[in-house]
Formats: structure tokens, sequence, C-alpha cells
């Protein structure tokens, strides 16, 4: 994948389907860390205030989605990957301030797998933060349904190799944001999602070809990131292994309508 300077690179990444999904009993097996160092012409560590945002998937066999944006809220990247390899590669490119993750980030509380036959299996499938966000008012999927198994050893292993190489980790819920900030979520109205975010002051989102809801849910998060780092989120649960964080409900759109007028 490439950027391209003052415009969004629709980068696009495909890879062959795996014969198999992960099963229920798969654990969290490290992988090699991400590179620590810089590259000969690589740019320090969020110099330009870029994040990213991540719309993770249960495995390669779905697309996940990718998003960068600058401080200045200009997509600096757009596309999908589909290995891990794909999602580390993006990262080392854009070498974010900031990485903002739709995923659960790991086990609950007191949990060791996801195997249900463990005897740590009787602290259940929902962590601290998944009871707080039920408390708040939102329906969230516990990181250990059945369903969700998957995506939470993907994300808790992500996660873990980001946390390695330095870089900063957000958990967000893309669903919860746009509701906060007044933005349709992409099963009610994905066209509306894209004008909405177009709205709300992100810059660059391609208009030549059809974005897919895996890169706008992507943009959602990297708007997250910015947020959370201007001070404008709230967060959830105890912050472990990453803070949760939203939007301050109707305050973060009074903010993110204030901020935009000061463009214009």
């Amino acid at each position: 994948m490439s950027v391209a300077k003052g415009r969004a690179a629709t980068a696009k990444v495909l890879s062959p389907r795996p014969a198999a999904r992960a099963g229920r009993g798969q654990t969290l097996t490290p992988r090699p860390p991400l590179p620590a160092t810089r590259g000969e012409g690589e740019l320090e560590r969020g110099a330009r205030g870029t994040v990213l945002g991540i719309d993770l998937r249960s495995g390669p066999r779905y697309p996940t989605g990718l998003a960068a944006l600058d401080a200045d809220w200009r997509l600096m990247l757009l596309g999908t990957a589909r290995t891990d390899a794909e999602i580390e590669a993006a990262v080392a490119q854009v070498r974010p301030a900031l990485v903002a993750i739709d995923a659960p980030l790991g086990l609950p509380e007191g949990r060791c797998c996801a195997e249900r036959a463990c005897a740590r299996a009787r602290s259940g499938i929902l962590r601290a933060v998944d009871r707080a966000l039920i408390a708040a008012g939102y329906r969230v999927y516990p990181s250990l349904l059945p369903s969700m198994v998957g995506l939470t050893l993907r994300g808790a292993q992500l996660w873990a190799r980001l946390d390695a190489a330095g870089v900063p980790v957000l958990e967000v819920f893309p669903g919860m944001a746009q509701d906060r900030l007044g933005l349709p979520r992409k099963q009610a109205d994905l066209a509306g999602l894209e004008r909405g975010l177009r709205r709300i002051g992100v810059r660059g989102l391609p208009r030549v070809r059809r974005i897919t809801h895996d890169e706008l849910d992507a943009v959602t998060c990297a708007v997250m990131a910015l947020l959370h780092r201007a001070g404008a989120t709230e967060t959830f649960g105890p912050g472990v292994p990453a803070p949760f964080a939203a939007p301050l409900d109707t305050a973060g759109a009074a903010w993110l309508a204030a901020a935009c007028a000061s463009e214009v």
C-alpha cells in the first residue's frame, strides 16, 4: 500500500481465503512483535498527529477496514486488509500517534482462554467494560459469545503486538460513536453515513468509487481517535488492556459542530 500526499490512498489489499475458520478452542498464541524501529525516510511516530482506525474482523476471510486521518481530519489512507501481516504493514506505513480498533481487545477478567471446559470459564463471557456499556444503555455482544470468540482473540493478539511496539491503542464501537455524533449507522443508511462523515469534517473521502461499510466504520474509528486526542471523549470500564472511549454524548456533537464552524 502507498499513501498519496495530500489525498487519500485508496489501497485495497485482498488475500486468498483460508481453508478453515478459527475455532472456539483458539488460544492467544503470540506472533512476532511489530518492529519498533524506524526505517530510513520514515516519519517519527505521530509526527503529523496521524491516527489509524481499524474495523477489525474475526479473520482473513472477511475484509478489515483501515482508515488514517491526519490532525486536519484529512484522509491519508483508506482501504481494506485481510491478513494480520497486511494490517501490521498499514500500521508500519502510517506510524500513527494512536490506533482506534473496533473489537474487544481482551478476555473477560479472570479468564485465561476461551475454552468452555477451562476452570476459569466460571468468570463468564462479559468483560467489565461490556457491563459498563450495557449499564449505559448500549447493546453490546459479550466478548466470549461463541460468534465473537474469533474477533476477541484476534483483537487481543493485535493489541499485544501494538503494545509491544509502543503504539497507543484505543478500543471503540463505531455504532455507539455514530449514535452520539448524530450519524446514521451503516445498516440504516450507508450513503447517509458517508455524507455525515463529510459533514462533521472528514476531508478527502473518495467520490470516484463506492466506499464500503468496513471502510466507513474504520473512518469512524479514526474520528474517535482524533476526538480522544482532543479530549472530547469519555471512557468506560477499567481501561485495561486499553481504554474504551466514546464521544461526549451530545457535548461531543456540539464540540464537533464548533470545530467544523471554525474551519469555515
